[in-house]
């Protein structure tokens, strides 16, 4: 993967912003358009031969090409469609915006920052497809469909494994989340983040393995099948390789350095980083002593949004989860969703503090 990162810093001397936020501020979300009828759209690539031929046939060649390159849809960065543009994504729509609220995914399907795929595999009346992906440095999402063709109603997946084919190695822990086509139990549409591996080659040939658990016809209504695996089946294996646009791997990440240190009694806690792409944004504080998330006596600095954006434009990312770092027992990241794709004018980090039996008021820090 491309180590090559732009890096911004803040003066140690930039004082702290203090504003809070209005409601609406903390509560406001994109428009729904997170976490979709199988489409037909194919990724296409053309290589024509040299032809020693007439003018004529060259011209017809040449506006084929420009045709291809019209329909072909390939990441952009435009921001000329709408989040509710999800086209031939159509079914994935709902739960993603509504209900995950995948505010990575919903930026990327409205700037066109997606590749479709459209590979299938079938066996033993069990058929996945690959329908999208989206990825940058940082963060690859892919977007699926599984079906039973004999009767099955789909549980869930068991499992869903991406790997490089390069490498062989495995891509990451993926995260999965998916829902049924309305009055159809026999579909999936699912979803699937993973966290690419910063040391590991940007991955551009890709082998995905899926795993469909399904039950009986009517199982599904059953409460019993929520505790008991007896009834349940499993499909094999089913493998489909495909290959990323090279295109992701161009977004760099931005990296900045806001060098705020907050003081919390006896000790101090310090936004030290936050690294933006399209996918993903993270933010890494550095405290004088080491972390301890279950040290309730403690105070932290707790991170609960990104103000991405100003006025009506404005959006509140929300937070993904929060680890220790693994190469410092002192500090702790937050990964949040990405709208960077949108391009914000501004972006502001919305912390409190919190200790087991007060929680601060919301503090706002300036990113950009």
């Amino acid at each position: 993967m491309s180590t090559s990162k732009q890096e911004h810093s803040k003066s140690s001397s930039t004082p702290l912003h203090t504003q809070t936020p209005s409601v609406s501020e903390m509560s406001h979300t994109p428009t729904p358009t997170d976490e979709e009828a199988l489409f037909e759209a194919k990724r296409m690539r053309s290589r024509f031969p040299w032809l020693d031929a007439r003018l004529l046939v060259v011209v017809g060649f040449t506006s084929v090409v420009m045709l291809i390159l019209l329909i072909v849809p390939m990441p952009t960065e435009s921001t000329n469609t709408t989040a509710s543009s999800w086209g031939k994504l159509e079914p994935f729509q709902q739960y993603q915006s509504e209900v995950i609220q995948n505010q990575s995914l919903i930026s990327a399907i409205k700037h066109n920052y997606i590749q479709y795929v459209n590979e299938s595999a079938e066996k033993d009346g069990y058929i996945v497809t690959v329908n999208a992906v989206t990825a940058d440095e940082n963060q690859l999402i892919l977007l699926y469909t599984a079906k039973s063709l004999n009767g099955q109603e789909i549980y869930g997946m068991n499992s869903v494994k991406l790997s490089s084919i390069a490498t062989g190695k495995s891509l990451g822990h993926s995260r999965n989340n998916g829902t049924h086509d309305a009055d159809r139990e026999n579909v999936f549409r699912g979803t699937t983040t993973i966290r690419l591996k910063s040391r590991e080659p940007f991955p551009q040939e890709i082998a995905a393995k899926f795993q469909i658990a399904s039950v009986d016809e009517g199982r599904l209504s059953d409460p019993v099948t929520n505790t008991s695996t007896e009834d349940m089946h499993h499909s094999p294996t089913l493998l489909i390789h495909f290959s990323l646009a090279s295109q992701f791997k161009r977004p760099e990440t931005e990296i900045v350095y806001p060098n705020h240190t907050i003081t919390l009694g006896d000790h101090t806690v310090a936004l030290a980083r936050v690294e933006m792409s399209p996918l993903e944004m993270r933010v890494r504080f550095t405290s004088d002593q080491p972390f301890e998330p279950y040290n309730t006596s403690r105070q932290w600095v707790e991170a609960t949004g990104i103000l991405a954006g100003e006025g009506d434009q404005e959006v509140l990312l929300r937070a993904l989860n929060r680890k220790v770092a693994f190469d410092d027992p002192n500090s702790y990241e937050y990964i949040f969703y990405s709208n960077l794709l949108d391009q914000p004018k501004t972006l502001q980090l919305q912390v409190v503090t919190r200790d087991a039996d007060h929680v601060g008021d919301p503090t706002l820090i300036q990113i950009k």
